[in-house]
């Protein structure tokens, strides 16, 4: 169901109408860490990666609200009295780090790490790819006291998880706003596309606030 709804944003909020906030957004985002070819194998992810940041995490210009956020005060965005329910619920759509804990049957058992709470993802289809030893960026989406994994995921490396781990103490100690949050989280992903792109540099001097090397 959800994944229907969020093609239905995507197809809205990148039209004509939108074409300046989405190409805004596009430099945004891949500022830094570069397009990648579409020939790569993680196109496919990175393209979703952007496509939720754009829908729920940046706010629209001049709006100050983001287009899933938006999409329920619009009277041209088509939902129903029924659907609309599950659209609120893609407005308030949960961005964070994570911590993969264990996977018992089909549950997901995870730690945000940012508020430092376990969660369960009952029944989730999605079960491979997790390692406890990385970091991962990911958005949970609600639907009553249940969660359920959007599609995109970041992967961090074992070895970058030290340096994360202290960018979250900090943004704690700073009084931990969304603002600061969805910035690092931006931050890190640009690092993760960057420690892909130069793989014969070490790790820390990739995933670092210290500028080693020009890239």
């Amino acid at each position: 169901m959800f994944e229907e709804m969020i093609d239905r944003l995507i197809v809205f909020f990148t039209g004509d109408r939108f074409r300046d906030d989405v190409a805004k957004a596009k430099k945004e985002f891949f500022d830094e860490a570069g397009v990648m070819d579409e020939e790569n194998e993680a196109f496919e992810m990175r393209m979703t990666q952007f496509l939720e940041w754009y829908l729920f995490s940046r706010p629209l210009s001049g709006i100050g609200l983001t287009p899933a956020q938006y999409a329920l005060q619009l009277e041209d965005f088509e939902m129903t009295s029924e659907e609309r329910p599950a659209f609120e619920n893609l407005a308030v759509i949960r961005h964070s780090l994570f911590e993969f804990l264990k996977i018992r049957g089909d549950d997901i058992h995870i730690r945000d790490l940012f508020l430092d709470k376990k969660i369960v993802i009952h029944h989730s289809p999605i079960r491979i790819g997790f390692n406890r030893d990385e970091i991962f960026d990911g958005r949970l989406i609600p639907e009553g006291e249940e969660y359920h994994f959007s599609r995109a995921f970041a992967f961090h490396p074992g070895d970058a998880s030290k340096y994360i781990l202290a960018e979250i103490k900090k943004i704690k100690k700073n009084g931990d706003t969304t603002a600061e949050r969805e910035a690092l989280m931006l931050k890190l992903l640009k690092m993760r596309y960057k420690y892909e792109q130069y793989r014969h540099l070490k790790l820390d001097y990739v995933y670092t606030n210290e500028k080693k090397v020009k890239f």
